[in-house]
C-alpha cells in the first residue's frame, strides 16, 4: 500500500471524527440552537420571554368585514355654550380638555369697554324704569285714569325687562360682567372663541362633553349590502393605541344602519358603547364589522402569527419540546383572532404568545453563512 492510499485513509478518518464531534454537539446542543430546522428554549427561559403555548382546537368563529370608522359623541352628551350677550369675551384661564362641573363658569363676557355700554347696567336700568312705570299705571288705573289697554302694555314692557334683567344678572360676576355657565358636567371638547374676541348674543363660545357613552360609525361598503341584515357586532383599533376594544365589552349595541349610501359608495352602520377606555371622540379607527355568518374551523390569537415577507407562519412544539415553523393560510381576522384555513390541525401545540422571541431565537442560533448541511 503506497503513501497516498495511507494519506487519503487517514484524512478520511479524521473527516469522520470531526463530523461525528460536529453531529453530537447538535445532539446536545446550547439553548435556541436550531436543529433539523427546530428551535429549542428552556422552559425558564420561555417563562422569562412570556413565551405561551396552547392546543389548537375548532371553534365557532364569525365571519368579518374589514373597514374604517370613526368615533363619534352620542346625542345628548355633548352640547354647544352660547353667549348670553354681546361683548368681549375672557376665558377664564380655562383650556380644552379642562374639567368643568355643571353651572361651572367657562368664560365672561364684558360689554363695558364696547360703545353700547355695560349691558346688565342697562337692562337694570331699564327694569327699574319699567317697574316704576306700571307701578304707577297700576295706581292710576284703580282711579280710572288710565286704560286696561294702557296698563297691560305698561305690564308687558315691565315683565319683559325683569325677564333680560334676571337672566343676565343670575350670571353676573363680582367684576359686573355676565358669566357663561357650562349646562352639564364634563369636559370642554373645544372652544370655538378666544379670549379679547367679540361676541354676540347667541355665539357659539364652547363645546362641552359628558364623553359618557359614544359612538362608533362604520363605513360599510356598498358591495356587502346583502349582509348588512347579518351584523351583530364590532371591535375597533385606534391609531394611538395597541390594544383592541371590543364592544361586547364596552355595553356595546348595534343602533342603526343606513339603507342607502350617502353618494359616497358606503352605508354607515353605528353602534353605541360605554366609553371605558382612552378613545379620542372625533378619531378615525380600523373595525371589524362581525356578523351572524360563519362557522367552526380553527382560529388562533394574532400574536401566534409572524409574518416575513408576506408569508405567514406560526411555531408548532413537536413532541421533543423544539419549536418548528410552519406555514398557514389566514382568512379574515376580527382583530383579535383570525381563522387558519390551510397548515394546522385539531390537537397541535402551538405558540400563542411571544412567537416573535422564537423566530428572534431561531435567527441569533444560527451565524451567518452557516447551515446544516454535512
Amino acid at each position: 500500500m503506497n503513501k497516498t492510499i495511507l494519506f487519503a485513509m487517514a484524512l478520511c478518518a479524521v473527516l469522520a471524527g470531526c463530523g461525528h464531534h460536529h453531529e453530537h454537539e447538535h445532539e446536545h446542543g446550547e439553548e435556541g440552537h436550531a436543529h433539523d430546522g427546530g428551535i429549542r428554549i428552556s422552559p425558564e427561559r420561555q417563562a422569562a420571554l412570556g413565551i405561551r403555548t396552547d392546543t389548537v382546537t375548532l371553534g365557532e368563529f364569525r365571519e368579518v368585514i374589514r373597514t374604517s370608522g370613526q368615533i363619534v359623541p352620542s346625542a345628548g352628551d355633548e352640547m354647544t355654550v352660547v353667549a348670553k350677550s354681546d361683548g368681549i369675551i375672557s376665558l377664564n384661564g380655562l383650556s380644552e380638555g379642562s374639567a368643568v362641573g355643571k353651572g361651572a363658569r367657562i368664560a365672561t363676557i364684558s360689554s363695558k369697554e364696547i360703545g353700547g355700554g355695560d349691558r346688565l347696567a342697562k337692562a337694570r336700568i331699564s327694569y327699574e324704569t319699567a317697574k316704576k312705570e306700571y307701578e304707577r299705571d297700576l295706581q292710576l288705573s284703580q282711579d280710572n285714569i288710565v286704560s286696561e289697554t294702557h296698563l297691560d302694555q305698561s305690564r308687558l314692557e315691565y315683565e319683559y325687562a325683569k325677564a333680560e334683567y334676571e337672566a343676565l344678572a343670575a350670571g353676573s360676576s363680582a367684576s359686573g360682567g355676565i358669566a357663561v355657565a357650562s349646562p352639564l358636567s364634563g369636559f370642554i371638547k373645544s372652544f370655538h372663541v378666544k379670549s379679547g374676541d367679540y361676541v354676540g348674543t347667541g355665539d357659539p363660545v364652547a363645546t362641552v362633553s359628558q364623553n359618557r357613552r359614544l359612538r362608533l360609525r362604520a363605513d360599510l361598503s356598498e358591495k356587502y349590502f346583502g349582509k348588512l341584515g347579518q351584523i351583530r357586532d364590532a371591535n375597533f383599533v385606534t391609531s394611538y393605541g395597541d390594544g383592541v376594544f371590543r364592544l361586547k365589552e364596552l355595553g356595546g349595541r348595534l343602533a342603526s344602519y343606513g339603507k342607502a349610501s350617502g353618494g359616497d359608495f358606503f352605508i354607515p352602520v353605528t353602534f353605541e358603547f360605554d366609553n371605558k377606555g382612552d378613545v379620542v371622540p372625533g378619531s378615525y379607527v380600523d373595525v371589524f364589522l362581525i356578523t351572524s355568518g360563519g362557522g367552526s374551523c380553527i382560529s388562533v390569537p394574532l400574536g401566534a402569527v409572524v409574518e416575513d415577507q408576506g408569508v405567514h407562519y406560526v411555531f408548532v412544539q413537536d413532541e421533543d419540546g423544539e419549536f418548528q415553523r410552519r406555514e398557514v393560510a389566514l382568512g379574515g381576522s376580527d382583530g383579535v383572532r383570525v381563522p387558519v384555513t390551510k397548515g394546522l390541525q385539531p390537537g397541535e401545540v402551538i405558540v400563542v404568545e411571544g412567537a416573535v422571541h422564537v423566530k428572534l431565537a431561531g435567527v441569533a442560533a444560527v451565524p451567518a453563512g452557516h447551515t446544516h448541511n454535512h
